[in-house]
């Protein structure tokens, strides 16, 4: 199943650079971990492989999702995403009954955006797998096993397989500030929703942004906290690659109601391993994001409370993000 998502998104991808019907604008990878932290254990590592396009024309399907009432730029982004949960004790092969349940899951998503001069709007499809077939095991081992860090041992007692599908909408607001000694500042307040067997969740929160040549676009934070690629903002984005550099220091907050959560909650259909999660979660983040010229780099760590009863406390995973402008 796995292979399969991948080679029809790298299909895809070639389709649509051979037609020209999208404009390729940006490729981005990240790689979280919450080794930051100093931990190996609930939200363990994630990456993600992400391609954005400007869309040129006028698609019908964004005029059915998004409103008009204003000049707009209109983007696609194609990528592939793995993300590895696991207990605190990975050394047991013994089921861990008090503590979240081994999980992998790994998907591809499409995302739609329309950029506006102070606001974006996205919606994103996710489809992948759960379970043994999202091969989290494998790559985690694998990776364990090429920096010499121990075997993770519990992984007969991951989720079930099971396919997931979810929505995603978010809607970021842009607010700039006027330069205080040289310093610029962007505040992006933001709203999401998402809905599907994977999660059923609300979340907002906001981000504030100073520095110098502050990148044109409404950031990055991580894949699961409003994470857009850096989407340009309508209008601005060729007079941020004019300037050789641009640097920024970045704070998150933000807050989740969540009424399900498959990685704490367990297998949809069918009795699987479960914890009794908490319903309310706030995150909190501090990073940079660095450009010159064509190579942009960031980084983010964020700290969030505690996901299910009775975990010991909260949790770091700390996001890296490398992408090249086209």
């Amino acid at each position: 199943m796995i292979k399969q998502l991948l080679l029809s998104l790298l299909i895809l991808l070639s389709t649509l650079k051979a037609e020209d019907a999208f404009i390729f604008d940006k490729a981005s990878f990240f790689f979280e971990d919450d080794i930051y932290s100093q931990t190996d254990e609930g939200y363990s590592a994630g990456s993600k492989l992400s391609f954005l396009y400007f869309v040129p024309k006028n698609y019908a399907l964004y005029d059915y999702v998004f409103s008009d009432e204003e000049p707009y730029y209109s983007y696609i982004t194609f990528a592939f995403v793995n993300q590895i949960y696991t207990p605190t004790d990975t050394q047991s092969t013994q089921l861990q009954v008090d503590d979240r349940p081994y999980a992998g899951w790994t998907y591809g998503e499409v995302a739609i955006y329309r950029s506006y001069k102070d606001s974006l709007k996205s919606l994103a499809l996710q489809v992948g797998m759960i379970g043994p077939a999202s091969h989290a095991e494998d790559l985690q081992n694998g990776i364990h096993s090429l920096i010499g860090s121990k075997k993770v041992n519990g992984w007969d007692n991951q989720l079930h397989n099971e396919l997931g599908i979810n929505l995603k909408y978010t809607h970021k607001f842009l607010y700039e500030f006027d330069k205080i000694a040289g310093v610029e500042g962007m505040f992006l307040p933001f709203y999401s929703g998402e809905l599907g067997n994977i999660s059923i969740k609300a979340t907002a929160g906001a981000s504030y942004r100073f520095g110098w040549n502050i990148q044109k676009d409404y950031g990055v934070t991580s894949i699961d906290i409003g994470g857009d690629q850096g989407i340009p903002i309508y209008g601005e984005f060729d007079d941020m690659r004019n300037k050789d550099w641009s640097f920024s220091f970045n704070l998150l907050a933000a807050g989740s109601v969540v009424l399900r959560d498959i990685f704490l909650d367990g297998n949809t259909f069918g009795s699987s391993h479960s914890v009794d999660k908490e319903t309310l979660v706030g995150y909190g983040g501090i990073g940079f994001t660095a450009r010159y010229k064509r190579f942009m780099f960031e980084f983010i760590e964020i700290h969030n409370t505690k996901k299910f009863k009775k975990e010991n406390g909260g949790h770091g995973v700390g996001t890296m993000v490398f992408s090249w402008l086209f």
